[in-house]
């Protein structure tokens, strides 16, 4: 194949299950708390001590009033091309996809928007920080135990996984593959020229050596 992903990896087991996608890190390649910042800082640094002082509300309420305030530029974020590529090749085999992030909600759909490739999504939202646990629980709730495959690219991901019918890991780094691998050595890792097939048995709640 021409791209970096071979798509065949996925079964036909995982494509009855809905593919959950991390944003940050993960389908671009920078973190939208960071673009945002820059972006506020480039057009009304003015606006960035009120910015700031929403941090006493909590990491939510800073990343909403960020959104509310930076007005970002969607065309110009660093997408993942190869994972979107495999993300295109599983939406057209009409498998069901979602963006889940702890960026606020008003990007995350709108990057969502932009790409026309997600049934749905899950964010922070200005309260609720979806990080980690919270992020495994929300989904949880909306699929079920084990009832989702999870792509995500960092540390934070690991409870996810936990939660996760299969796990997917995008451009990695070294050690938290060492950790990917020890815990699930079965996890489909996705990095440029390389895709390895499995499964998982990662479940909720469940406790890992």
């Amino acid at each position: 194949m021409d791209h970096a992903v071979d798509t065949r990896a996925t079964s036909a087991d995982a494509a009855e299950r809905p593919l959950v996608v991390d944003l940050d890190g993960t389908l671009i390649r920078s973190d939208l708390l960071v673009e945002s910042w820059f972006a506020l800082l480039s057009t009304a640094p003015l606006r960035l001590p009120a910015a700031l002082a929403a941090l006493a509300q909590g990491r939510a309420a800073f990343k909403a009033r960020l959104a509310a305030e930076a007005d970002l530029d969607l065309a110009r974020l660093p997408f993942n091309e190869e994972f979107l590529a495999f993300l295109r090749a599983e939406r057209a085999r009409g498998r069901r996809i979602y963006l889940a992030s702890a960026s606020d909600a008003r990007f995350v759909q709108a990057v969502a928007d932009e790409l026309g490739l997600f049934d749905g999504v899950f964010a922070s939202d200005g309260a609720t920080n979806l990080k980690g646990a919270a992020k495994a629980r929300a989904l949880c709730a909306a699929f079920g135990q084990a009832g989702f495959d999870y792509a995500g690219n960092s540390a934070a991901d690991l409870e996810v996984w936990q939660a996760a019918g299969r796990v997917l890991a995008v451009n990695v780094s070294p050690t938290l593959l060492r950790t990917l691998t020890q815990r699930f050595p079965d996890a489909i890792v996705i990095a440029p020229k390389n895709l390895a097939r499995a499964t998982t048995s990662a479940r909720c709640g469940r406790t890992s050596g």
